[in-house]
């Protein structure tokens, strides 16, 4: 748990300040909104890992984290293709 633990905060200092920050122009926007709760909901869960010392919900941030850099893989991958040819 103290590795995890430690991650913790720069977890939350990449959801914050990266994360969110990157949606303050599409404010408004349906899937900038459910962004912002999912984030808000992210970091809610770190803060109570780290007071509660519970791994399981940091490994769910970690398996929500991993999902969001999956989906942007697959968005930006054919797009780096098709702007190559």
């Amino acid at each position: 748990m103290q590795a995890k633990a430690t991650r913790s905060p720069k977890a939350i200092n990449i959801i914050e300040a990266g994360l969110k920050e990157g949606l303050t122009e599409n404010r408004g926007d349906e899937l900038a909104d459910n962004l912002l709760d999912l984030y808000n909901y992210m970091t809610r869960r770190l803060l109570h890992a780290n007071l509660n010392n519970d791994v399981a919900a940091v490994e769910e941030v970690e398996g929500l984290l991993r999902n969001i850099a999956d989906a942007w893989k697959e968005v930006v991958q054919p797009n780096l293709i098709q702007d190559a040819v």
